[in-house]
């Protein structure tokens, strides 16, 4: 959470430079959080810091005109017997925050498939990809 405080400075500071910063990055949003505050008993606790910080992200990102890329855990349900068995960790905390969310996952030879599973505007729909030396390319 310090480090979207640490952000918002550095931001601020490259505002009206030549590259303003456009675009925040936080990998494993949710890891820390599961990390701080383990079992069901501060579950309710870790669910209002991740809404605070979620919407602390969305407060800079607005200030700067800026995008922000959050990857987050998935976690298996061996109650699912058909179909994907992995479920996003964060619960309705981050499915509703997020604006649009995509579900990466691998597929054969190489291939991976990215879901928009939730968008405003947008159908749910898939779309083939491999990652190469030169970039992504479209399959």
């Amino acid at each position: 959470m310090l480090l979207i405080d640490n952000s918002r400075d550095l931001a601020a500071e490259l505002k009206d430079s030549e590259r303003p910063v456009k675009l925040f990055i936080i990998d494993s949003l949710t890891a820390h959080f599961r990390a701080e505050y383990a079992g069901r008993g501060t579950l309710a606790a870790r669910q209002q810091k991740l809404n605070r910080h979620m919407h602390e992200l969305f407060k800079l990102i607005d200030e700067h005109n800026a995008v922000a890329l959050v990857t987050n855990q998935v976690m298996s349900n061996p109650a699912v017997f058909f179909g994907d068995p992995t479920k996003p960790i964060g619960g309705n905390i981050v499915g509703h925050t997020a604006t649009f969310r995509l579900y990466l996952r691998k597929s054969k030879g190489g291939k991976r498939i990215a879901r928009l599973v939730d968008s405003p505007n947008l159908p749910e729909g898939e779309a083939p990809f491999m990652v190469e030396e030169a970039g992504l390319k479209s399959v």
